[in-house]
């Protein structure tokens, strides 16, 4: 979870880097002390400023730690300063408690630090940091976090003694790691109000709300106040809402039986501390409270809501001399796979548990106590796996999307333009001879007007209703920040089985490895047809012994599944298996003690109890290994015998040559190409008194083939179409699969994965000799390309270009259609320790449309690499083994039936991967509507600011209720019903683009902005050349604060802009392609129907009424239709110029804008000189983005290219596919 750089601890003492890898985030510790000189400066300049430094304070940390604190030894530190990059994060106190001084723990693996107090003589100094808890160590004068605390005597393989914890340790223990309890302290109404309060858009808003008193718009500032208030209570609710849901789901307590100073006794699991042992199989305790280490007996658990894995998994106990405590790494975020099958994680639900003889005590050697599944204490509160979870809701990672950031940008362009409207305007009104006062009132109150406060909080309205729709669809999400990021995805990762394909494949049969000679006899499809084994005979020459061996005991012996009310539970594959076998499945006591552990007995049908097989030792699938194995023995314990199944590659090698068939490898391509999944199947028998003492390696060796187990990859109804809508979308799709890759590319053919007509080329990894080359190029020779049906073709292992594999023919083959790669495990290995820097890492990259036995950390592995493309890529899979790349992916989607799991950010219901489809449709829905209401409230703020700055001209405004009517009942209900467009029905291959700097929105922006403030200034210039227009006049003469807000100019910039508002929002409802159109969004539809139905009622008729209300003045009625008709006007050049000009002008006036730079830049010579970009200094990125460097660009076409441009694109370019 954490990892500390050891030049900090080894030569600093004021500061430290701390790495928080679940979090994605690097901080930097800096220790300090609080300065009363400092402090008092601090308050006194609060209460100079009336208060805006505290809120500066507040809303920059570090404000306040440079003013107050000054640099301190970590030793001594009283806080901790927390910055990240640069950026103020928080500044937290370190809490100073007693101590006896014997806590002794071990972090991390290095020896160093194997050993080391927490305390310094008597004291304990700790803080927190969102929810981690670090704790000081004065013999590396660094903090460390608690979760990656290890007793001592776990590191030599030691597990808490037989008397449990002491007291004191509990009590010292106590202090460190706090309550054994996820507990998130809900803040109260009051201090949500306060921090609401201090948000800079309600910080803003109070300061115009100030502005617009003293300007005496009461009613309008009444009613933005009381909508703030409306806005901020209903946050507050919506927070507090949130905060129960989020401390229901993670606070849990339960009764628990610990074992503390010999002696067991009842109490809450929030009293439990990691080292103390409690008995699993207690009643009541259905959820695990912590991580823990199973030390006796077994269980069953569902951890779906961790991993999404809906499939119950099996817990083992530990073994003496599996060094599975000292192979436990707490500085690492996860556990390795041969720790986690012992390992019962916090929020899991207990299926079963069994108990097992204990050696911890009971009340009496024949008491039943003595018979427990125990479990040790690993981690608790939030720094179990289920802590993790709720951090992440609670502090969701933060993506790196321009959207944001460019919005915030266009803010502080609005406040630019604020700012010279303000220096603009005080010229003008001291021209007028205003007082000094009143032009410092309208001079801020035209920032108020230019800057809406409600942009930034707009534009994240449409993805609320974007996550509220994919919650209904069934997909929930634990960070909408990455809904909008969906909509940039280029490449969907998909895992195979259970993704792809159906969990539960049936079986389609066994074949079965011939006894009389090394060939397979004919498939099996019922069991009934396999050989009795009473009947085989060794031949006389045979090497290897087939006696006692028999494929139907394999299939009914060789899994891990448990027996739960009566139903087999575990992994559906192996549930297939044992249906198929025939056999009944049950469990039996070892001995006729019902409290021991009872074991698996297999029983064939319509035989004899002497027949029974028992599942004596069970090793369990293992991802790195694949592949699994029991011993097995029969009633009396005379035989004994090992089962082993797994991939046919990884068993043939732990089988005896002699009796592996010849046609081993014919046949197993002929099932995979057909795109069936096969198990290979082995064994051999045991020596019975070494049976229950060999470990692992020694029991999967030397083995006798058995046969293949086949199954059938049946995809899921929605597959085919799904991949078919995302590649006429452009989304490039992938398969990454633990599967055989000759299975994988059947299944991505039959799935349109792989296009029709797509030549496929697996690698094969030949044994690679030791490489000192300094040829980068030479390790690439130890990878071969052949072609998956096995025609005469391969590819040229450095260049990827395919070539004849006659050696007669040396020229260079060209294929008339597409090929593409599938990449194994090793193979991809292989590149990257050894090829990274090859041209040919990335074209395999590029090309690589399945990859097979790749294991977990290669799936996460995989995503990473694409994202150094510049791919924004997603993920979708269905539970642990992909647990890492959802979490890489910038869309990670786990098919679970969890509402929310640490698997990714999005977990779908929908058992399919429709899901996928459904998340880029409403992506793209969601940046659309944020582009949209940005566009749209930009240009209102424009639109307001020309109507107030000519208005400004003459020492005159708009009314309170003119104000109230644009703002509230105008521009406020079309805001909201543009963010409720829902997502157009198809995907088009071309993106949204996520910047609001792009050609296409600045042009549409500029475009706008000349068209309404021009035709709002040819409505001014044209009313004020009629001869009944009486222009803005002091009712007092000498006094220009006097001019009344009522007149002619009022009336008609009022009344045309209130147009403006409306039509506006009708040119930037924009449906497809990425939303539905406006004809299907009535309450749009309505509102805009509605206020030009009341505007133009104000304009052709007015009725005293309204005329009162909005201070109107009677205008000409031919006029009036001149107003109607230049609004109509403006609406028609805007309305074509979004759909039809804006978007073709965009790249040429992009190109000309950099043409005009370059001039500038004095560059412009040497490019018309060259005709075109070779040779310049400071252009080799856009030399490198031609697909071929030969061909010059012409001027024009050069100025088109962009810096910026992602490296995926440039290499889609330069090897010839589709992007």
């Amino acid at each position: 979870m954490l990892a500390i750089q050891s030049k900090d601890w080894q030569l600093q003492d004021t500061q430290q880097t701390v790495s928080l890898e679940k979090d994605g985030v690097e901080i930097e510790l800096h220790g300090c002390v609080v300065s009363r000189r400092g402090l008092f400066g601090y308050w006194a300049l609060v209460v100079c400023t009336a208060g805006l430094a505290y809120v500066a304070s507040v809303w920059y940390p570090g404000i306040y730690a440079r003013l107050a604190m000054r640099p301190a030894q970590l030793a001594l530190a009283s806080h901790i300063h927390i910055q990240q990059s640069d950026k103020q994060l928080a500044l937290e106190r370190v809490i100073v408690s007693a101590s006896d001084g014997s806590f002794e723990s071990g972090f991390g693996e290095s020896k160093e630090r194997a050993h080391c107090n927490l305390t310094n003589k008597t004291e304990l100094r700790a803080f927190s940091f969102r929810h981690h808890c670090f704790v000081f160590c004065p013999s590396f004068n660094v903090f460390f976090a608690v979760s990656q605390w290890k007793d001592a005597a776990w590191t030599r393989g030691t597990a808490t003694r037989a008397s449990g914890l002491s007291n004191n340790v509990v009590a010292q223990r106590m202090r460190v790691f706090g309550k054994c309890n996820i507990d998130i302290q809900e803040k109260s109404y009051l201090q949500l109000l306060w921090e609401e309060a201090l948000n800079p858009l309600y910080v803003f808003q109070v300061a115009s709300i100030v502005i617009w008193c003293v300007e005496e718009y009461y009613y309008y500032s009444a009613a933005i106040f009381v909508i703030s208030l409306a806005s901020i209570g209903s946050t507050l609710v919506s927070t507090k809402h949130t905060a129960r849901r989020v401390r229901a789901m993670a606070n849990y307590v339960c009764a628990v039986r610990v074992l503390r100073s010999n002696v067991w006794s009842d109490m809450e699991s929030s009293e439990l501390v990691p080292g103390d042992v409690i008995d699993l199989a207690e009643p009541g305790l259905d959820v695990v409270p912590c991580d823990m280490v199973l030390l006796e007996g077994n269980c069953i658990v569902d951890e779906s809501m961790l991993t999404g894995e809906s499939v119950p998994e099996s817990k083992v106990s530990v073994v003496s001399g599996d060094h599975v405590l000292e192979s436990i790494d707490m500085a690492a975020h996860t556990f390795d796979p041969a720790v986690s099958r012992h390992i019962v994680f916090a929020g899991t639900r207990i299926i079963r548990a069994r108990k097992a003889r204990s050696s911890y005590p009971g009340s009496s050697p024949n008491s039943a106590k003595f018979f427990r599944a125990t479990a040790m204490v690993l981690r608790t509160g939030f720094c179990t796996t289920k802590g993790t979870l709720v951090r992440s809701i609670l502090f969701p990672h933060a993506t790196k999307f321009r959207f944001y950031h460019d919005a915030m940008r266009f803010v502080w362009c609005l406040a630019g333009i604020a700012c010279i409207g303000f220096i603009v305007n005080t010229i003008n009104l001291h021209r007028l001879g205003v007082s000094a006062g009143e032009i410092a009132i309208k001079a801020l109150d035209l920032i108020t007007v230019a800057v809406p406060p409600a942009l930034p909080a707009s534009m994240s309205i449409g993805m609320v209703f974007a996550a509220r729709r994919l919650r209904k669809a069934g997909i929930f999400c634990i960070s909408p920040s990455r809904i909008n990021v969906a909509s940039k995805v280029a490449a969907v990762v998909f895992d195979k089985t259970g993704t792809l394909t159906d969990q539960g494949m049936d079986v389609l049969g066994v074949q079965v490895a011939s006894r009389t000679h090394r060939e397979f006899d004919e498939l099996q499809t019922e069991v009934c047809g396999l050989e009795d084994p009473a009947t085989m005979q060794d031949t006389e020459d045979a090497k290897v012994s087939f006696r006692v061996l028999s494929v139907d005991v394999a299939l009914a012996t060789c899994h891990s599944l448990s027996i739960v009310d009566g139903a087999l539970v575990g992994d559906p594959l192996e549930i297939k298996m044992v249906e198929f076998s025939g056999w009944h499945i049950d469990e039996r006591n070892a001995t006729s003690d019902p409290h021991e552990s009872a074991l698996i007995t297999a029983c064939p049908p319509q035989s004899s109890r002497q027949d029974t097989h028992i599942i004596a030792r069970c090793f369990e699938f293992a991802p790195e290994l694949r592949r699994s194995s029991v011993v097995t023995s029969d009633l009396n314990g005379r035989q004994h015998a090992v089962y082993a199944k797994g991939a046919p590659e990884v068993i043939r090698d732990l089988c005896h040559p002699e009796s592996v068939p010849k046609n081993y490898d014919a046949v197993l391509n002929t099932h995979t190409q057909g795109g069936y999944r096969v198990i290979s199947l082995a064994g051999r028998v045991l020596d019975v008194d070494t049976a229950q003492l060999l470990n692992r390696t020694s029991v999967e060796c030397d083995l006798v083939f058995l046969g293949f187990l086949i199954f059938e990859n049946r995809l899921k109804p929605a597959t085919a179409s799904v991949l078919c809508e995302l590649r006429d979308a452009r989304i490039r799709t992938i398969m990454c699969t633990g599967d055989n890759p000759l299975t994988a590319v059947s299944v991505a053919q039959e799935c349109s994965l792989i296009a029709p007509g797509t030549t496929v080329f697996v690698s094969h990894l030949r044994q690679p000799a030791p490489c000192l080359h300094e040829n980068i190029f030479v390790p690439l020779a130890c990878v071969e390309w052949k072609e998956s049906t096995g025609q005469s073709i391969e590819l040229d292992p450095v260049t990827l270009i395919p070539r004849s594999t006659d050696p007669h023919n040396t020229c260079k083959t060209e294929l008339d259609r597409p090929y593409c790669l599938a990449i194994t495990g090793p193979a991809f290995a292989y590149f990257e320790q050894h090829a990274r820097d090859t041209p040919a890492w990335k074209h395999m990259l590029m090309r690589g449309a399945v990859f097979a036995r790749m294991s977990p950390e290669q799936k996460a592995a995989l995503v990473d690499q694409l994202q150094q493309l510049g791919y924004i890529s997603g993920f979708c899979g269905d539970g642990a083994n992909d647990c890492a790349a959802l979490k890489t992916a910038d869309i990670g989607v786990s098919l679970s039936e969890a509402e929310a799991s640490v698997a990714a950010p999005f977990t779908s219901h929908v058992n399919d991967i429709s899901c996928v489809v459904q998340l880029v449709r409403e992506g793209r829905c969601s940046i659309a509507t944020s582009i949209a209401c940005f566009k749209y409230l930009g240009i209102y703020s424009i639109i307001q600011f020309t109507t107030c700055c000519i208005l400004y001209s003459y020492d005159v405004n708009l009314t309170n209720g003119q104000f109230l009517f644009v703002d509230l009942f105008a521009v406020l209900p079309i805001t909201v019903c543009l963010d409720r467009f829902e997502p157009f029905s198809q995907l088009v291959p071309r993106r949204p683009t996520a910047s609001l700097a792009s050609k296409r929105i600045i042009t549409s922006l500029l475009g706008h902005t000349v068209l309404t403030a021009g035709f709002q200034l040819s409505v001014f210039a044209m009313t004020a050349s009629q001869s009944w227009y009486h222009a803005p006049e002091p009712a007092t003469p000498g006094d220009p604060d006097s001019t009344p807000e009522k007149g002619d100019l009022n009336t008609i910039l009022f009344v045309f802009s209130a147009f403006q508002y409306v039509f506006m929002g009708v040119v930037f409802a924009i449906g497809p392609p990425y939303r539905q159109r406006a004809i299907r969004n009535y309450a749009f539809l309505l509102v805009v129907a509605s206020l030009l139905a009341f505007e133009l009622g104000v304009l052709l008729g007015p009725l005293p009424g309204l005329r009162s209300l909005f201070a109107l003045v009677k205008v000409q009625v031919g006029w009036r239709f001149v107003v109607f008709g230049m609004a109509v006007a403006n609406f028609v050049m805007c309305y074509f110029g979004e759909r039809v000009v804006f978007p073709r002008v965009a790249a040429p006036a992009a190109k000309m804008c950099r043409l005009v730079r370059l001039v500038f830049t004095g560059r412009f010579t040497e490019i018309a000189h060259r005709n075109g970009t070779r040779g310049l200094v400071g252009m080799t990125d856009l030399e490198s983005e031609l697909p071929d460097v030969r061909i010059k660009p012409s001027l024009w076409t050069y100025l088109g290219l962009r810096p910026g441009r992602k490296e995926y694109k440039t290499l889609a370019h330069m090897h010839g596919l589709s992007i």
